[in-house]
């Protein structure tokens, strides 16, 4: 039985995401570590998921989207500008 998932859209995906996350948090001048401990996650787990290469849990990314006051479909969007 052939993946239903393709690896490397999935990839494309974890990046653009962690890279959403990354824009927002600088935007609101947060330290990575104080986003990491606001969503009870250790620092180390942040910079994976920011840099793509760690997925999260939906329960994960609507604790982060609360905490950068942001709605998570923002932090999901396609059309959201410049992304690595």
């Amino acid at each position: 039985m052939s993946r239903v998932v393709d690896e490397e859209l999935l990839a494309k995906m974890r990046k653009r995401l962690g890279h959403r996350i990354k824009v927002r948090r600088v935007d609101m001048e947060m330290q990575q570590g104080e986003l990491a401990e606001a969503i009870d996650m250790k620092q180390p787990q942040l910079s994976q998921i920011e840099r793509g290469i760690r997925s999260l849990r939906v329960e994960q990314l609507m604790m982060i989207a609360k905490v950068l006051r942001c709605p998570v479909s923002h932090l999901l969007d396609e059309d959201t500008k410049s992304v690595a």
